[in-house]
């Protein structure tokens, strides 16, 4: 998760943490100039207060801290600066095309932010180690699902993508303990893959879920969490900012399982397109 949209979420912080948060958002143009004994005086707590606060966000300590937050600042005030989003009927082709090219920028760039090398190992794991890749998503979705199965299958991974709903609760109802579910969903609420996700959690069939919310119903259920950008509006292209992510994040996975294995998987590639280009 990045950064500065955690530090906005009150609720996980004490008291004195949230002096130090409330100062940090307020004053972020200051924070690059800041030691820690500064800024610990600028919020009346102590050296050691900031310090610990620092690690509680999952970095060593204060300069870690104060590279990682002042780069996403400094981000966060040139998407402030810079020409809104929206498309509206006054856009003309060269501003829509303008737009769309930063929205989707944007996109990947904030998962990118978001993105923990040690979940992508995580997933990695689970997908490296399965007998079998079952992909469950719906809708729009699906063609994520499909994308990613074709590229698995690249990678030496067995896949199956089912479309419809009740072939979905079938491949669950039988799913084994040697498969992975891979869910694709932007909510994390989506009510049929909730009860499809019970279902593999009571085969204990490990579950890896890509979505924009990790506080989901889903989220809660699945063994591994990858998020992904998105926007709520939807003349800011809405869910297709999420599919932008999704795709960023299978064209990883997919990259880290054809790395780790190389040359079985482009000795496989070179055969498949000798075939293919014999029959053109």
């Amino acid at each position: 998760m990045r950064l500065i949209k955690t530090l906005k979420e009150k609720e996980r912080f004490s008291p004195t943490e949230q002096v130090i948060v409330a100062y940090l958002l307020k004053n972020y143009r200051e924070v690059a100039s800041l030691s820690v004994r500064q800024l610990a005086e600028k919020t009346y707590t102590s050296s050691a207060a900031v310090v610990r606060f620092c690690q509680r966000m999952g970095l060593k300590g204060y300069a870690e801290f104060k590279i990682k937050f002042v780069a996403e600042a400094m981000q966060d005030i040139l998407q402030e600066n810079s020409a809104s989003n929206s498309i509206t009927n006054k856009d003309d082709i060269l501003s829509i095309i303008d737009k769309v090219t930063r929205i989707e920028v944007d996109a990947i760039q904030e998962t990118r932010n978001d993105t923990e090398p040690g979940a992508i190992m995580r997933a990695v794991q689970l997908l490296d180690h399965a007998n079998h890749i079952d992909f469950y998503a719906i809708g729009n979705n699906l063609h994520i699902a499909d994308l990613a199965g074709y590229c698995f299958l690249h990678a030496g991974k067995f896949c199956t993508v089912h479309h419809a709903a009740n072939e979905l609760y079938l491949q669950a109802i039988s799913s084994p303990k040697k498969n992975v579910a891979v869910l694709v969903s932007r909510t994390g609420e989506n009510r049929r893959l909730v009860e499809i996700a019970e279902i593999l959690k009571k085969r204990e069939t490990p579950m890896l879920l890509i979505t924009a919310v990790a506080a989901s119903a889903l989220g809660r259920l699945a063994d591994e969490v990858l998020c992904v950008a998105t926007e709520k509006n939807f003349n800011e292209l809405g869910s297709l900012v999420f599919l932008v992510g999704a795709k960023y994040m299978v064209d990883i996975l997919f990259s880290v399982l054809m790395a780790r294995h190389y040359d079985t998987t482009l000795t496989k590639n070179d055969f498949y397109e000798k075939i293919f280009s014999s029959l053109n």
